[in-house]
C-alpha cells in the first residue's frame, strides 16, 4: 500500500501554504498526483443582492473573486514546482462546495486539510469540510495545524490506539507513513485500572500487526479519565516529540448534527503536530 493520489484543499487563507507545502513534499516523496481543489464558501452574487449592490459593486466583487481565485492557483503551483512535481490538477468545482470537497477526497488515497480556524470569520465553513469529509469520504485525512511550520511529518509517529474500527482503520491507512517512520510509538488510554484480557490482547495484536509490515511500536496502556484523554494525548507527543499523530476520528450525533468526540474534538482544536484521522 502506498500514496498514488493527494487531495489537497486550497483557499484564499494564510494557513493555506502550509498545507500546501506538506502535501506537495508528500506526493513527491511517494509519489502521488496531486490534486489541489479551491474549495471556498459561494461566491455567487443572487439577483436580490444583484440588484441591492449595484452593478459597480457587482462588477468589482466578481473580480475580486477572481483574484482570489488566481492567487490560490498560483500558490498552489508554485508548492508544487518547489517540490519538484509535474503530475498535478487544479480544480475549481462547480456548485456545492462541500459536496465537491467530499468527491475529491474519496477518490484518492489521502487528503490533506487545514485545521479549522478558531476565530476566523470561515471557521464554521472550515468545521463544515473537516467533518464532511472525515466522516463521508472513507479516506484518510491529515490536519495540518494552523500555525507552526512543518518541515517534517511522519518520522516521529504517534499512534493514539484504542481498541476499536476507527483506530484500526487509521493504523492501516497510516502504513505507508508508519513504514517510512524512524521512530513510532503506541499510547492506548483506558479509562480505569481494571484492564480486560480484550484490551491486553488487542495491544498485543496490533503491536504484531504493524511488526508484520515492518513497523516496531510497543502499545503504552496509560490510565486516564476520558475527559483527560485527550490533553495527555497532547503532552505525549511532545515529550515524544511527533511531527505526526495517528488516530480514529470519532463523532456522535446531537439533533440533526454531528459533534465530535471528546478526544477528536481536543485534537481538531490544540493540535501541535499534524494529525492523521480515519472514522
Amino acid at each position: 500500500m502506498t500514496y498514488r493520489s493527494i487531495f489537497v484543499h486550497a483557499d484564499d487563507s494564510e494557513p493555506c501554504a502550509r498545507r500546501l507545502a506538506v502535501a506537495a513534499r508528500l506526493a513527491q516523496k511517494y509519489p502521488a498526483e496531486l490534486l489541489g481543489g479551491y474549495i471556498v464558501p459561494s461566491t455567487w452574487v443572487t439577483p436580490y443582492a444583484s440588484a441591492v449592490m449595484g452593478a459597480d459593486n457587482v462588477k468589482q466583487w466578481i473580480q475580486h473573486a477572481v483574484e482570489l481565485r488566481s492567487g490560490a492557483e498560483a500558490k498552489f503551483r508554485a508548492a508544487a514546482a518547489a517540490a519538484g512535481l509535474t503530475d498535478i490538477v487544479w480544480e475549481i468545482p462547480q456548485g456545492d462546495a462541500i459536496e465537491a470537497a467530499v468527491v475529491y477526497s474519496r477518490y484518492a488515497d489521502l487528503s490533506v486539510i487545514g485545521q479549522p480556524p478558531r476565530e476566523e470569520p470561515t471557521v464554521e465553513f472550515s468545521n463544515e469540510i473537516a467533518n464532511a469529509v472525515t466522516m463521508s469520504s472513507g479516506r484518510p485525512v491529515l490536519f495540518v495545524p494552523s500555525v507552526g511550520e512543518y518541515e517534517t511529518v511522519g518520522e516521529r509517529v504517534l499512534i493514539a490506539w484504542k481498541d476499536s474500527r476507527e483506530s484500526a482503520r487509521a493504523v492501516a491507512d497510516a502504513l505507508p507513513l508508519l513504514k517510512d517512520a524512524k521512530e513510532v510509538a503506541a499510547v492506548a488510554i483506558v479509562p480505569s485500572t481494571e484492564e480486560s484480557a480484550r484490551g491486553r490482547l488487542a495491544d498485543e495484536q496490533v503491536a504484531a500487526f504493524l511488526r508484520r509490515h515492518g513497523v516496531d511500536a510497543k502499545v503504552q496502556r496509560v490510565v486516564a479519565p476520558d475527559i483527560d484523554a485527550g490533553e495527555l494525548l497532547l503532552s505525549y507527543a511532545a515529550d515524544f516529540g511527533a511531527d505526526l499523530i495517528v488516530m480514529g476520528a470519532y463523532s456522535r450525533p446531537r439533533l440533526t448534527e454531528l459533534v465530535w468526540g471528546g478526544v477528536t474534538r481536543v485534537m481538531m482544536t490544540s493540535m501541535s503536530a499534524p494529525v492523521l484521522m480515519s472514522h
